[in-house]
């Protein structure tokens, strides 16, 4: 975008130095001569001297000056650059001067200039080389004496005074390498009392960036219209339909992944418009405020309002009274600071705010991030700091309540490893998380999921969680401590999105077991467990079209530390219960010196514990001969901890492969990274050879 914007200048630039130049060798003769048979001819010897001054072809049709109705039209404008390239047509160029005061008063006073049909072919193969234009800026340049220096005269030249009222250029094609430029309709005028306006319609622009990994980025900027009103302190800007368009043609992230959000940054599609009112600008600063702006994204990213002051000034961008407004969400911060990056000397983006304030509905970000929150309505209110760079983010005392304050959250965090879904770590710490029951019910309602042991939640009264989550790549981990009425709970518990498994263990000194499962022939336990889960869809819903059932599929290992019972109060027992969707079977086994206490138990639905079915047993330890059951229950657990170590095994055979696999994808990447370069500096290497080739060829002819 900048060095279109730079090629664009430069284009002008050029053309006026043309213009200005034909104007001062025709306009000595303009006072005598009215004729345009005599202007074509002094035309003619003009374009033939310029021509041999930029030792280029260089053709005009023809050209009016009218000296007594003030109007000078240029037609039909073509300048090759050195390689008999055409670099620059203009199809006309008019402009009203009043002459006498220019000849007498040496006041430029211009009521209208007219630019049409404006093309520019304009090359730079490399930062080394020349640019295709460069002869035309050299040949303009001042030239510095060689021998003794000039005696200045004391009598100071005076000043031309130039006025412009009235000004239009239509229908203007710029070309810099691989990036173009396209301009409808440019008007400026000037007013009463010093106001001014100004019209830009049908501007575009568009490029190719080539990414680390040598992906083709097609990037299009349009605007529909740019409405300029001002004085000589204060600027309205109204921006009509800003089109933000990308390609990397490759498939949508959301290709085959229907849960995935629709935003995808390498196809994105983006209409604005904003209305903007500047107080200062000059070349070191900028300031005004953004009095409007929405923004709507094909992805379903929908920003309603954007409005608030800014002041730019050297690389800084400094924010106040920030407002963002989306459907359902409006956010506020007092203060804010961007610092562009700068490669040159070597300054990295960052950016701060101020405590950001206000209330959301997640609905306004389901469909772009995360279509499992779209039916996600209860509101939320938040208050966080929010900081970062291009590759992580910081959140500080975040605040998250709901309006009746029947859930809240305090926790920091952040965002790290942006740039690489593998290098991605959302960390957060949560100092305090407070919520009923009745609140957790009904947020677990606004997801689709199977919904599994509610009834032994809402019997654990207020729930307190003080812990942490980490999001990995294919890979999310919860650790912490629950406190509720019926006791403390440590817990930590992963998903393996790559395996489909849900693991972790539980721990616990004093929890009343029995009332929070609706079982009171079971009072407090101490006890540390470990669990296993498939949450394969594919798997588990095979399992159940064999067995059907509704409980969850997988196992549990415990060591019941003590527990109490109506009849008796038990220590150092084992536990094993393995389901199958269908039915959960459990094993008890307490050993003591004489006699083992045995116990195997089942049940089917969770929410109907009392009616577990139980089958008591005694094993007697004489000669130290075991029982089958015990025999069989010992076979049990060792093949039980076999699968589990098989499976741990298998889980970090499959880690050490992606990390492989991701190790295998970066090196790629920084060879791929490395040919380009190695291909470009070669391809540049063959252009200056082809310039050498072609300046020699060139010599030789003349």
């Amino acid at each position: 975008m900048v060095s279109v914007k730079k090629a664009l200048l430069t284009t002008l630039k050029v053309i006026g130095g043309l213009v200005v130049l034909f104007i001062v060798l025709i306009l000595g003769a303009v006072g005598m001569i009215n004729n345009s048979s005599i202007q074509n001819k002094i035309l003619h010897y003009a374009t033939d001297m310029l021509a041999e001054k930029l030792e280029t072809k260089i053709e005009i049709d023809s050209i009016h000056i009218g000296f007594f109705d003030d109007d000078i039209r240029l037609f039909g404008l073509r300048v090759d650059d050195r390689q008999q390239r055409k670099m620059l047509e203009l199809k006309l160029l008019s402009a009203e001067i009043q002459m006498l005061p220019l000849l007498l008063q040496q006041e430029l006073n211009i009521q209208e200039v007219k630019v049409d049909g404006l093309q520019a072919h304009l090359f730079k193969p490399s930062p080394e080389e020349p640019a295709n234009y460069q002869f035309v800026i050299d040949a303009f340049k001042k030239k510095e004496e060689s021998g003794e220096k000039k005696e200045v005269s004391k009598k100071k030249k005076s000043k031309l005074k130039v006025d412009l009222n009235k000004a239009v250029i239509e229908h203007v094609n710029v070309t810099f390498n691989d990036r173009q430029f396209s301009l409808g309709l440019l008007k400026y005028q000037k007013g009463w009392m010093g106001k001014q306006s100004g019209e830009i319609r049908q501007l575009e622009t568009s490029w190719v960036h080539i990414k680390k990994d040598s992906t083709h980025v097609d990037s299009r900027l349009t605007v529909y219209a740019i409405n300029y009103e001002g004085t000589e302190n204060h600027h309205t800007i109204n921006i009509d339909s800003v089109r933000w368009f990308t390609d990397n043609h490759k498939p949508h992230k959301r290709t085959g992944k229907p849960k995935r959000g629709w935003y995808d940054n390498g196809h994105m599609n983006t209409v604005a418009n904003l209305k903007i009112k500047l107080h200062h600008a000059d070349k070191d600063s900028i300031c005004g405020t953004l009095v409007s702006c929405e923004a709507n994204d094909t992805s379903g990213l929908h920003v309603t309002d954007l409005h608030g002051q800014f002041k730019h000034i050297k690389g800084q961008i400094f924010l106040r009274d920030m407002t963002v407004c989306m459907k359902n969400t409006t956010l506020n911060f007092d203060k804010g600071v961007i610092q562009l990056p700068n490669k040159k000397k070597g300054i990295r983006f960052t950016f701060s705010t101020s405590d950001i304030t206000g209330t959301t509905l997640l609905t306004d970000i389901s469909k772009p991030f995360a279509p499992v929150l779209k039916d996600f309505k209860a509101p939320l209110w938040l208050s966080t700091k929010f900081s970062g760079t291009d590759s992580n983010l910081v959140f500080k005392d975040v605040l998250v309540k709901t309006p009746d304050k029947k859930l809240t959250i305090k926790a920091n965090g952040g965002i790290e490893g942006l740039k690489s879904k593998y290098d991605l770590n959302v960390h957060f710490n949560v100092q305090e998380m407070v919520t009923t029951p009745a609140t957790v019910e009904r947020i677990i309602n606004q997801f689709p999921v199977k919904k599994f042991m509610m009834k032994q939640m809402n019997r654990l009264g207020t729930i307190r969680y003080t812990g942490s989550f980490n999001v990995l790549w294919k890979k999310e981990q919860f650790r912490g401590i629950i406190s509720t009425k019926q006791g403390r709970l440590n817990f930590f518990f992963a998903l393996d999105e790559k395996n489909k498994y849900l693991s972790g263990n539980v721990q616990t000194t004093n929890f009343e077991l029995g009332d929070a499962m609706d079982y009171h022939d079971i009072g407090a336990i101490s006890c540390r467990a470990g669990f296993r889960f498939d949450i394969s869809k594919p798997r588990t819903a095979q399992m159940r079209r064999i067995k059907g059932g509704k409980l969850p599929i997988g196992q549990i290992d415990a060591l019941i530390i003590k527990a109490k019972t109506k009849l008796l109060t038990v220590s150092d027992v084992s536990a094993h219960i393995v389901s199958d969707g269908a039915v959960a079977e459990g094993k008890l086994s307490m050993k003591g010196k004489l006699a083992n206490l045995l116990c195997s138990f089942s049940f089917t639905n969770t929410d109907e514990m009392h009616k577990t079915k139980i089958k008591p047993g005694i094993h007697f330890n004489i000669f130290g001969k075991k029982s089958d059951d015990e025999k069989a229950a010992r076979k049990a657990q060792k093949d039980d901890e076999k699968a589990a170590r098989k499976a741990q095994k298998d889980a970090e055979k499959e880690k050490r492969k992606a990390e492989k696999e991701a190790r295998k994808a970066e090196k790629e990447a920084r060879k791929a990274e490395k040919e380009a370069r190695k291909a470009e500096k070669a391809a540049q290497k063959a252009a200056k050879k082809a310039a050498k080739e072609a300046a020699k060829e060139a010599a030789k002819n003349n």
